[in-house]
């Protein structure tokens, strides 16, 4: 494999896919409403030759842009949902929603969805012209942002007869990713009994009250948790405005958290298992709970970790103009101390070990192949992903550099991947050999359709 020779195929379309990143961004839709950003991205893989399915299990906007035949088949894993309230003008260093309370790509799926198409398409360019065997698939994926979208494709079988994934996200430093742990997201509703608050309060039955019940006894069971499980919730439904009016419903968000999908299983119920008393005690009724979307735990693969890590080696330095230095300086948050001079991570970490405590819908599809993840500084050092600091440098060259170095690691990986069998089989080997008495379990109920699917 000529690296050099892919690498150029990334540069010399760069333009082109900068075009669709910031188009992508300015269209900011959220969980399962990406229908812009995934009508351009279609349109443009069908000029490109690429055979589309969509929709995808039921998602309108999903779809999958394939190229090739037979084995083996490498997938392309995309991106494309915003953040709501993330809204930011481009290159703003201070709080300025473009559209007040709207929409932001403050996770810089614009650019991971663009990325990872971008790599497709150079793969696709150097197979066809080196006359490549095997099948590429790009996959966009909706709604990773807590709509589970990665989840339903894996549920309903699209991942069959893959042979392994690779992807990337956008982020402040250079490092691989092979983290996630386990996690549900559940609505809690209770109905009561409305009645006035003074003059009859005999007659009323409190939904707020069980609400409050119920956060109080996951506090207490928060001391009988493993120490690395998470409980967060957050009130949704007070009941209204008016404090004189027994609340006679009311609802409760909560995210459980747990490092293996069996230990989640097990907190999860004790939780509905409180929600249950807080009921009883106030005499009112529980219903629920209502998933909202629920993650496995990731499943690591040290010989795809190895595999990005070459790459990226070969890939890193990105080179900066002092123009675009100055420019994430003023994005680095104040106080922080970088062990680096530079604004923008010019360093490297290839550490397999680092603990991720958040979750990813892309777990889902770790327990089904073998799955390889790089990040790159696609913003200046320091800054948050979900904020809008990150929105704000979405569409920055900083950005773009980011997404072409990331592209070219990912396309690089594939490519290996389809032409070198022996890394291939390794990948797959140590896969099964993680997998070894596990069997895969969503806490997604199988009749559960996703948001606006069919």
């Amino acid at each position: 494999m000529n690296t050099q020779k892919l690498w150029a195929l990334i540069d010399r379309d760069a333009a082109r896919f900068e075009d669709i990143s910031d188009a992508v961004w300015g269209f900011a839709e959220t969980c399962f409403e990406e229908h812009r950003s995934t009508k351009l991205q279609r349109e443009f893989m069908e000029q490109e030759g690429f055979r589309i399915t969509s929709p995808v299990c039921g998602m309108d906007t999903a779809f999958i842009a394939e190229y090739g035949s037979g084995a083996p088949v490498i997938a392309f894993l995309g991106e494309n949902d915003a953040l709501p309230a993330q809204s930011q003008c481009a290159d703003v260093a201070e709080r300025k929603p473009l559209v007040p309370g709207g929409n932001g790509h403050a996770c810089g799926h614009n650019l991971l969805g663009t990325g990872s198409m971008e790599a497709a398409c150079a793969v696709k360019k150097y197979m066809e012209t080196e006359g490549i065997p095997g099948t590429i698939r790009y996959y966009a994926c909706p709604a990773e942002e807590g709509g589970g979208g990665k989840v339903f494709l894996a549920k309903g079988g699209a991942f069959e007869g893959v042979d392994a994934a690779v992807t990337w996200h956008p982020g402040s430093t250079n490092e691989i990713s092979n983290g996630g742990i386990a996690c549900v997201t559940a609505s809690f509703h209770f109905t009561g009994k409305a009645s006035h608050a003074s003059g009859h309060p005999w007659l009323g039955r409190s939904a707020l009250d069980a609400v409050e019940l119920m956060n109080t006894g996951v506090q207490y069971l928060r001391e009988h948790m493993l120490p690395s499980s998470r409980i967060h919730y957050a009130i949704t439904n007070a009941g209204g405005d008016a404090p004189n009016v027994v609340q006679h419903e009311a609802e409760v968000l909560y995210v459980v958290r747990c490092k293996e999908n069996s230990d989640l299983a097990e907190l999860f119920e004790r939780v509905c298992k409180i929600a249950e008393g807080a009921a009883l005690m106030t005499g009112t009724t529980f219903d629920g709970p209502e998933i909202v979307s629920a993650y496995a735990n990731r499943i690591p693969c040290d010989p795809m970790d190895d595999l990005m890590i070459h790459y990226m080696r070969e890939m890193l330095p990105i080179s900066y103009t002092q123009a675009e230095l100055d420019y994430a300086a003023r994005f680095v948050p104040f106080g922080w101390q970088p062990e680096a001079e530079s604004p923008i991570d010019r360093g490297f970490s290839d550490r397999k070990d680092v603990e991720i405590m958040g979750s990813t819908d892309l777990a889902d599809v770790s327990w089904q192949i073998p799955l390889g993840e790089c990040n790159t500084a696609c913003c200046g050092i320091g800054t948050s992903g979900h904020t809008w600091m990150f929105t704000a440098q979405g569409k920055s060259s900083v950005a773009h550099k980011g997404m072409h170095s990331a592209a070219k690691v990912v396309a690089a990986a594939a490519l290996e991947l389809l032409t070198v069998p022996e890394t291939l089989e390794k990948a797959k080997q140590d896969h099964r050999s993680r997998l070894a008495g596990k069997g895969y379990r969503s806490l997604m109920p199988d009749d559960k359709m996703p948001k606006g699917g069919q």
